[in-house]
């Protein structure tokens, strides 16, 4: 009973906070709302009708359709197993407050969950929406899925079975100029790529800043392409130009990235050939890396020349982005029993040890121990 209380008290303290949070402003300290950290031209980003569709994603991948009214009920009693006291105005921005930037007490759920997709798999599952990300951990772990229980209460739960202290968040510096190694998740090529066309990029590591995890591998980089140029006459190849923005890390404070110097000398490094997997991953049809990718007939591949209608980039690709300034972000404090390498405690485990021949009342030193008759040696 007490353990079954210990995973169900910061559903019920955070579910208490939010029925204030959008009136006290009770949430992170200098977080803002992340629907709204890209949305660049989109001036009516808070607007009821988006703030709706921002919900609606973030818990099912893509919008519903109906009344906002009938909308909210459902997305609240998936989440917490009931609406929400408030107007419309206020449950949206408490909805996303508990979503994405929880309390001053609490962090969000999308923060809980990605802790708990790190601990068992060692990444971030960001790119999905939050109910198959459960549902996912949940089929892993028990083997089937919880249907009919609140979805936040179901986080809570997968946390309570994962690690026995209440997962924290802690705030730290994000340096400036801090290079991220980053993956495509899709192909990309000029004859497909629109402008405006949202690229899945992700981290290839973890994103660790002094024993504190900041993003686990895994995580979205936000980058849309800013334009594409078809091939030109006299031999000028396509264009592709992609404005990398901000990489979405467990706490609510997007990082803005770009490509200074830092992300082009990596990408050099990796091109050189030092290591051939990656250059080549890196180099498959991409001439020129950063803000604009040049693709065409002759690419660099590996540190050498391919030649060919190279005029896409495949997915599984990488570049290299960085940290466009210091920026004070919301981590996990991993601890201590989470550091160890399983690995190293299995081989710790099963060291072998010199066997002894010992005799009867004694040891191999000479030391002299009473057995009892029955378990005296012959």
């Amino acid at each position: 009973m007490r353990r079954r209380m210990a995973f169900w008290g910061p559903f019920f303290a955070l579910i208490f906070a939010l029925a204030f949070a959008s009136i006290f402003g009770a949430i992170l300290p200098g977080a803002g709302p992340s629907w709204a950290a890209d949305a660049g031209e989109d001036a009516d980003k808070s607007s009821s009708m988006q703030m709706m569709e921002r919900v609606e994603t973030i818990v099912y991948g893509e919008a519903s359709k109906g009344g906002l009214i009938e909308r909210l009920n459902t997305v609240e009693r998936e989440l917490f197993g009931r609406a929400l006291p408030g107007s419309i105005s206020e449950r949206h921005t408490a909805t996303l407050n508990f979503l994405e930037i929880g309390t001053t007490d609490q962090p969000s759920m999308l923060f809980k969950l990605g802790v708990a997709e790190w601990i068992v798999g060692q990444n971030s599952q960001g790119r999905k929406p939050a109910l198959k990300r459960v549902e996912e951990m949940e089929t892993e772990l028990d083997g089937e899925m919880q249907y009919g229980k609140p979805l936040a209460m179901r986080v809570e739960r997968l946390l309570a079975s994962l690690v026995a202290d209440p997962v924290t968040f802690q705030d730290i510096v994000m340096p400036g100029g801090t290079v991220l190694k980053v993956k495509f998740f899709e192909e990309l090529s000029p004859a497909k790529a629109k402008k405006g066309d949202f690229v899945r990029l992700a981290l290839t590591d973890d994103l660790f800043v002094n024993k504190i995890l900041v993003a686990p591998r895994g995580s979205l980089v936000n980058t849309f392409v800013r334009d594409v140029k078809p091939p030109r006459p006299f031999g000028i190849p396509s264009e592709i130009h992609l404005d990398f923005r901000t990489l979405v890390p467990l706490g609510p404070q997007h990082l803005p990235v770009t490509v200074g110097n830092a992300a082009k000398k990596a990408a050099d490094e990796a091109l050189k050939g030092k290591d051939k997997g990656e250059g080549a991953m890196l180099g498959a049809g991409v001439a020129s890396i950063g803000s604009a990718l040049i693709l065409g007939p002759i690419g660099l591949i590996g540190g050498g020349l391919v030649r060919g209608n190279a005029l896409k980039i495949p997915e599984g690709s990488i570049t290299f982005v960085e940290t466009s300034g210091d920026v004070l972000v919301s981590g996990y404090p991993v601890p201590e029993s989470l550091r160890i390498d399983p690995s190293a405690t299995i081989r710790e485990s099963v060291v072998p040890v010199a066997p002894t021949t010992p005799t009867e009342g004694g040891t191999s030193d000479g030391e002299t121990i009473n057995l009892p008759a029955e378990q005296k040696l012959n």
